[in-house]
């Protein structure tokens, strides 16, 4: 190797690793400053999951939500909303969230303007608020950084107390939008129950029957009496005929009582029987039983609709979820962050991976060239 590809050996070992390590030292030997990590640990369970975790362990009740998956879109709701500008924005009320790392001013990294934008200060937030959820169990991770220990434990405290309430709130509204839905079916189906039962009053009351069906059928029932009687009395006459002369008192009789059934029995079907006037039995009979049957039909669907409000109050009350800490915030006494003699090490060996890529390159170049 001749004395200008050392040098220029020289000159990239100096540019790709000397220079980048020099920096990286300096920044983590002085400007870098000091991040504590509070960390804790909460599942979304329901009310039976409430009752495990009380009257059992922690592991039962995250057992039972994993198992029946009762709190899974409610876990996903709660990950959204940690991560939010919503709960961002209650950490700016409550603690002054920004300042506290706008008031440092060595670390470059880890600086923030005091007029900063929202979009930034939301960027800023999401990488010092990891939010895990393990997929299997439910269980929420929150880590939180901080530039003390006392700020990072207060802003995690903070954020389950908010945490409680938005889940407190999501359930307590998707509860009552169950009822609500309810209640108005309910309401729907008495008002049409009420309209129908007065349509069949109203009818009853037009046409002076209490049941037309009912009286259609006595109707029918006078018909066949009659239509068996006059049966009778044709027998009758034929046995007069037979032994008496057609113009004796008693064949004359049973032809008038003959004839007399004959005309009432006809008056009867005329009665009952149309199929072009409104006022006949059997037309106000098809009306009466249309109305009974709307009617029979409006009170089954108002009695399902009022089962259906007890059943969605029981279910609202069961699907009532709570947020249930597993892990209480701790109080770091060490740094977490940064990790400063992992990340030298780490960029140490990236460093030099590129420059033996480069040394490479160029090695191949001249090759080429030769």
């Amino acid at each position: 190797m001749n004395k200008s590809s050392k040098r220029r050996n020289r000159r990239l070992q100096l540019w790709i690793i000397g220079i980048p390590m020099l920096l990286a030292a300096i920044y983590y030997a002085v400007l870098a400053v000091d991040r504590y990590a509070s960390i804790a640990q909460v599942v979304v369970v329901d009310s039976a999951g409430a009752a495990a975790m009380a009257q059992q362990n922690a592991g039962a009740a995250i057992l039972a939500t994993s198992t029946r998956q009762i709190s899974k879109a409610e876990t996903i709701f709660l990950y959204e909303y940690l991560t939010s500008p919503d709960m961002l924005q209650q950490l700016e009320k409550r603690l002054q969230w920004h300042e506290h790392f706008a008031d440092q001013l060595t670390d470059p990294f880890y600086w923030l303007s005091k007029t900063v934008s929202r979009e930034d200060l939301l960027k800023f937030y999401e990488r010092v608020v990891t939010v895990h959820i393990d997929e299997m169990t439910g269980l929420i991770s929150i880590e939180v950084e901080g530039l003390t220990p006392e700020f990072a434990h207060k802003t995690l405290s903070v954020i389950l107390d908010e945490s409680q309430k938005y889940i407190n709130d999501v359930s307590r509204q998707i509860a009552r939008n169950q009822v609500l839905f309810a209640e108005e079916e309910l309401a729907k189906a008495h008002a049409d129950y009420e309209r129908k039962r007065e349509e069949l009053v109203e009818f009853q009351s037009k046409n002076s029957l209490l049941d037309a069906e009912a009286s259609a059928k006595s109707q029918a029932g006078i018909i066949a009496g009659l239509e068996a009687t006059i049966a009778t009395e044709k027998a009758t006459l034929k046995s007069l005929q037979a032994t008496l002369n057609a113009d004796s008192p008693q064949v004359r009789q049973q032809k008038n009582r003959l004839s007399a059934l004959e005309r009432q029995l006809n008056a009867e079907k005329a009665n009952l029987v149309s199929s072009s006037q409104g006022g006949h039995l059997n037309v106000v009979a098809a009306a009466y039983r249309k109305l009974s049957v709307d009617a029979e039909i409006a009170e089954q669907a108002y009695r399902l609709s009022v089962s259906a409000l007890q059943n969605a109050k029981i279910e609202a009350n069961k699907n009532v979820h709570s947020l249930v800490t597993v892990v209480q915030p701790n109080l770091p006494e060490d740094p977490t962050y940064p990790h400063k003699l992992y990340n030298l090490i780490t960029l140490f060996v990236a460093l030099l991976l590129i420059y033996g890529i480069v040394r490479f390159v160029i090695a191949s170049i001249e090759d080429h060239r030769d």
